[in-house]
């Protein structure tokens, strides 16, 4: 019996610096708010935009697009278009994100 290819695995593939890793999660996790249409808090919202304004166009985007998600990652963290395709496999088969995960499934 196989095991599926999880997030967790993904993650440990990519030799991340703690950074990267904090900034990764500040990301999918602001992704997710912008998916769910969660409000984003003026505290998290200064946050971002004073740790993190690299995703200030995620913060100001109207809608939150495939492409949009695939060339952020690729280019703050020098992903690959496959690397980020299993990323999101693996999170679908671990349950992360889900509401992201399901979102990037319809992305081919």
């Amino acid at each position: 019996m196989s095991q599926e290819f999880t997030y967790y695995d993904w993650f440990l593939e990519q030799n991340l610096t703690s950074e990267q890793e904090s900034k990764l999660n500040i990301l999918l996790y602001l992704i997710s708010d912008k998916l769910t249409h969660e409000k984003i808090v003026e505290d998290y919202d200064r946050k971002i935009r004073q740790t993190a304004p690299e995703f200030v166009h995620i913060l100001d985007a109207p809608e939150i697009t495939h492409e949009l998600i695939i060339t952020t990652l690729v280019a703050n963290f020098q992903l690959t278009r496959e690397s980020v395709s299993q990323m999101f496999e693996g999170m679908r088969n671990q349950g992360n994100f889900a509401k992201l995960a399901e979102f990037m499934k319809e992305y081919k």
